[in-house]
């Protein structure tokens, strides 16, 4: 109001900062929280993505066991079919030709069982690999569901809190002067067009000057800085940060903050 000293408009400045500070450490959290969300269903996602692929190694070995075996099913019929063969043919020479075909034919048995063995020993391994991952992501995701709803609640908590402290804060605005009120809310939004500004932001626009020292920068206030700050005649500026200077008044039993 019109009638109310810059001293007064400053520690309504001061606390309308302060509420602002509380609400952009809210908003900062709110932003935060989804990220947390997502965070944990990354790591279910990741498990989920480790079965996948034990899933299909699993189902290439068990395919290519199977793939071995009806190999040693054809031989049989082949084998089969020579040794039909040795008992009709007339020389020598044909019979001993049909006996390296299935000499072959028992080699490539060999080899497939042998195959067949690792193949098995492989499925057992990654069968056992992939239980355990079952049991893990069960653990993981019943994690992830407590600990999302217990998000969850909070956001929904930061979220009314956020509501009644931006009602208080509508209530409060009146008791600021306007051309005050538009300053801060001018530098407000300089501040949270780049990115380096958004820092600046939680240091405040109006700094709290005590012991002679500006709380923001921490830098000593120059004498005669903090002396037509005293005064509260005129908006004084700290030369370090180019903060607005509320200061410590030099009467000891006013207000202060």
């Amino acid at each position: 109001m019109a009638n109310e000293s810059l001293r007064q408009q400053l520690a309504l400045l001061y606390q309308l900062q302060k509420r602002d500070s509380e609400l952009l450490s809210i908003q900062q959290k709110l932003q935060t929280i989804p990220r947390q969300i997502e965070q944990l269903e990354a790591g279910v996602a990741k498990y989920e993505a480790d079965i996948a692929a034990k899933s299909e190694e699993l189902a290439e070995a068990e395919k290519a066991q199977r793939a071995r075996t009806a190999e040693i099913e054809m031989n049989a019929v082949q084998r089969e079919k020579y040794q039909t063969e040795q008992r009709t043919v007339t020389s020598n020479e044909a019979y001993t030709a049909l006996d390296r075909q299935i000499e072959f034919l028992d080699e490539q048995d060999d080899e497939a069982e042998d195959a067949i063995l690792v193949l098995m020993e492989e499925s057992d391994r990654l069968k056992k690999e992939l239980a355990e991952l079952d049991a893990e992501i069960n653990q993981e995701k019943e994690k992830t569901a407590t600990e999302t709803e217990q998000f969850r609640q909070e956001l929904r908590t930061l979220e009314t809190e956020r509501g009644e402290k931006l009602k208080q804060r509508k209530a409060f605005l009146p008791k600021i002067d306007k051309v005050r009120r538009d300053e801060y809310h001018r530098w407000i939004k300089a501040q949270l067009a780049s990115e380096s500004g958004r820092a600046r932001v939680k240091s405040g626009f109006i700094a709290l000057g005590k012991d002679g020292t500006c709380g923001t920068c921490r830098i000593a206030i120059q004498p005669q800085t903090l002396k037509e700050a005293q005064k509260y005649e005129k908006p004084v500026y700290c030369s370090s940060c180019k903060r607005l200077l509320y200061v410590e008044p030099v009467t000891p039993d006013v207000p202060f903050p």
